[in-house]
């Protein structure tokens, strides 16, 4: 369901601006309830639910979160590479970004809490990316966990077997 028609149905009178309905509480839970009735997920970016209004995502806070899921993508890519993993290192930053978005989107209440913490702390967001590596470790700790950790090794060492009995095959093949 688009705007227009979204509007049809729903009385919000005075609001042209699409941004201005993503501010108004009762629009949200008004469209979420629309996807329940179509049985789909029409939605884009984060999966807060209930918490949503917890977090009340202002432009300011959304843009704060967009800055800590991308400066956490850049250090979790940091960290690995400093593993010296060859080949296996795509992968793993991959798989590691993925289970970050994950936690992101569907965050414990122990993540939860951490999230809006750094989120209130004005300090960190006056650049493009979050520059206080300690803070994006010590996120990282909380967001990943070790059976996180367990699936990035398990997915790396897949892809790294995949390799080499692909090039071993390859090898005898040609010789």
């Amino acid at each position: 369901m688009n705007q227009h028609e979204f509007n049809k149905n729903h009385d919000h009178p005075g609001q042209n601006n699409p941004m201005d309905l993503l501010l108004d509480e009762t629009w949200l839970r008004q469209a979420v309830e629309s996807e329940e009735l179509v049985g789909g997920n029409i939605g884009a970016g984060l999966n807060w639910g209930s918490a949503f209004g917890d977090l009340m995502l202002t432009g300011e806070l959304l843009g704060r979160l967009t800055t800590l899921r991308i400066s956490l993508n850049k250090e979790v890519r940091l960290l690995i590479n400093d593993w010296n993993l060859g080949t296996a290192t795509k992968i793993a930053v991959k798989t590691a970004r993925e289970r970050i978005l994950e936690k992101l989107r569907l965050p414990t209440p122990k993540v939860r809490q951490h999230i809006v913490m750094i989120l209130g702390r004005d300090e960190l967001y006056g650049e493009e990316f979050i520059s206080n590596r300690e803070v994006l470790r010590e996120s990282l700790e909380i967001l990943l966990t070790p059976q996180d950790w367990e699936t990035i090794a398990v997915v790396a060492a897949d892809s790294l077997k995949q390799q080499i009995i692909h090039q071993a095959i390859g090898e005898k093949l040609s010789a």
